[in-house]
């Protein structure tokens, strides 16, 4: 386990204490949270002090909306080592209960942020909100500040220009992108290409039949893309494969609710990956799902396919 990482308020450490901190939930640590940490970074260097980085697991809206709750961009143990690969010292984990979650915001601050790492600055964007029913606001935060003996240094949201136009980039707006289908807006935002990370599970030997066998990734907490063929690269363990992608549910093999994620990986040959993680990077989408008259059509229009992807990863290597 990384000694940088901290679960629970109970084991911060008294290093942080007088640290330069920022709090949110961070699903995706796209661009507008690296904002936020390189903010906070600059503020370190020139203060020498330790940058730390606090966030929640569940994720909040699983403990205030267990019925309706977002997908994940990240899981947890990713989304810790892209928070310290950010420029985060320091991550604390909180766990994330009702007791914390409807907490009145100047308790919040008292003993979340006070008790814990009595900072000399806290670093956030204008839409922080803290506290029961997320009433504690940025302002209350700067107020709070000046009496209890911190700095609240305000970041200004990164917007980008994608092709609908301006966009504020949050993780509401990635798991639009990335349920739409649209995966190269979301690396944009990301600053790096959507990843699922998962088991490889034993699927049904289709693509075995067809001679492009498949690599089947069990399905967890994080948001899939639309359904269609991709490019990119799978990652295991030491070893990198350029990537055909096919998420949905197979439509020429019948009609069928589950969507299912699978990947051919180039030159990787028979070899069985089964109960190994996978990382699998969604770089580009080649075309939409669709159903053929025979298996004959369809191991045609993969043959294209995989060409295609040869093309694609050759190029953006």
């Amino acid at each position: 386990m990384d000694k940088r990482i901290i679960n629970g308020l109970a084991d911060t450490p008294p290093e942080l204490r007088g640290c330069v901190l920022t709090i949110g939930n961070f699903d995706g640590v796209h661009l507008g949270h690296q904002r936020i940490l390189e903010a906070a970074g600059k503020l370190a260097r020139n203060k020498r002090m330790l940058v730390a980085a606090m966030t929640f697991e569940p994720p909040p809206d699983l403990v205030l909306r267990p019925d309706d709750p977002p997908q994940r961009l990240t899981p947890l143990a990713q989304k810790t080592e892209l928070l310290l690969a950010g420029g985060a010292d320091r991550v604390v984990v909180a766990h994330a209960d009702m007791d914390l979650l409807t907490m009145e915001p100047a308790a919040f601050i008292d003993r979340v942020i006070v008790a814990n790492f009595s900072p000399c600055f806290v670093v956030e964007g204008p839409n922080f909100f803290f506290g029961r029913r997320r009433e504690g606001t940025i302002d209350m935060l700067v107020e709070a500040g000046c009496s209890s003996g911190f700095e609240v240094r305000v970041e200004e949201p990164l917007e980008l220009d994608l092709p609908g136009g301006a966009e504020r980039v949050c993780s509401t707006l990635i798991r639009r992108l990335i349920g739409a289908g649209e995966i190269e807006q979301a690396a944009a935002c990301l600053g790096r290409s959507h990843t699922l990370w998962a088991a490889v599970v034993r699927g049904k030997g289709r693509g075995r039949v067809l001679d492009f066998p498949t690599a089947n990734l069990a399905r967890g907490e994080q948001i899939v893309p639309a359904d269609g063929i991709y490019a990119g690269w799978a990652q295991i363990g030491d070893e990198r494969f350029a990537a055909a992608i096919s998420i949905g549910s197979k439509p020429t093999f019948g009609v069928s609710d589950e969507t299912v994620v699978e990947a051919y990986l180039l030159d990787a040959g028979q070899r069985n990956f089964y109960n190994k993680s996978m990382a699998l990077q969604i770089a580009h989408r080649l075309r939409d799902q669709r159903r053929f008259d025979s298996a004959d059509a369809l191991r045609d229009q993969i043959v294209k396919d995989v060409q295609r992807v040869r093309e694609f990863c050759t190029k953006d290597v």
